[in-house]
């Protein structure tokens, strides 16, 4: 959610999902206010991810940022660092790989040693779909690569077939992977 126009002092938007920001310099502070804490820049781009019900990430790609949780516990980022807030309510920051956060942004799913479950729940969010696993033994296989965003998820799937031995079928718009 945000204004039509900033009025104020401070330029303030809310968060549910997933953006990548942008930041014109302003002499009013830039606020991005998710459920677990609020983001503050001045001038600079980041993505955040916060979805309801899981960990939420801000990730900086240029300038700085200031992340506070919603009880006060504060980290200051530089580029290349992450924010991360767990559903139990604890803060960490690390240093990752912004276009595995970000890479979306450009077109292009980065996944790096990501299960199968956390890979089917990015591409539930960008298709539409739903997946189902069959067999619980895949939701736990690893992979690394690049994935045009703008491919269809056929893609993804035929190549998921080739490479191990999973099956997919279509059902509507739910997927069913199994071995």
């Amino acid at each position: 959610k945000y204004p039509v126009t900033f009025a104020g002092e401070e330029r303030k938007v809310f968060l549910a999902g997933e953006a990548f920001f942008n930041v014109k310099k302003d002499s009013r502070p830039f606020i991005v206010s998710t459920e677990s804490g609020d983001v503050t820049v001045l001038g600079t781009s980041f993505g955040i991810r916060a979805y309801e019900g899981e960990a939420d990430y801000t990730t900086l790609v240029s300038g700085k940022v200031m992340f506070a949780t919603k009880d006060n516990k504060k980290v200051i980022l530089s580029p290349g660092e992450q924010a991360v807030v767990y559903t139990s309510g604890a803060l960490e920051k690390r240093i990752v790989d912004t276009e595995e956060y970000v890479g979306w942004k450009d077109g292009l799913f980065v996944f790096k040693d990501k299960t199968l479950l956390e890979i089917m729940s990015t591409l539930e969010r960008w298709y539409g779909m739903k997946v189902i696993f069959r067999d619980e033994s895949l939701i736990e296989l690893r992979y690394t690569g690049n994935l045009e965003r703008y491919e269809s998820i056929y893609t993804f799937l035929q190549l998921l077939e080739r490479l191990k031995d999973i099956h997919y079928k279509i059902e509507g718009n739910t997927i069913v992977l199994y071995q």
